[in-house]
């Protein structure tokens, strides 16, 4: 998904690691926190800021805050 307005992307998080050859199996959501319950990868999505050349920061969302930024362009650091 792409929202060509901010400039921000959402890739499959499962298909990012396979294009890596990283292999997880969970990891945890970036809106819902370190505290929440580990999120299988391939139900995880990523966000970046595609202006953003050095990547650093990229945000994992589980299903429920990647259908929410997609509705609304919510972004889980609050820019």
């Amino acid at each position: 998904m792409t929202d060509t307005i901010a400039h921000l992307s959402l890739d499959n998080y499962a298909d990012v690691l396979a294009l890596a050859d990283i292999v997880r199996a969970t990891a945890h959501c970036s809106a819902c926190g370190p505290d929440s319950h580990p999120v299988r990868t391939d139900a995880l999505w990523v966000l970046h800021d595609r202006t953003d050349t050095s990547l650093r920061s990229p945000e994992l969302l589980c299903a429920h805050h990647a259908a929410e930024w997609q509705r609304s362009g919510w972004h889980p650091a609050g820019s």
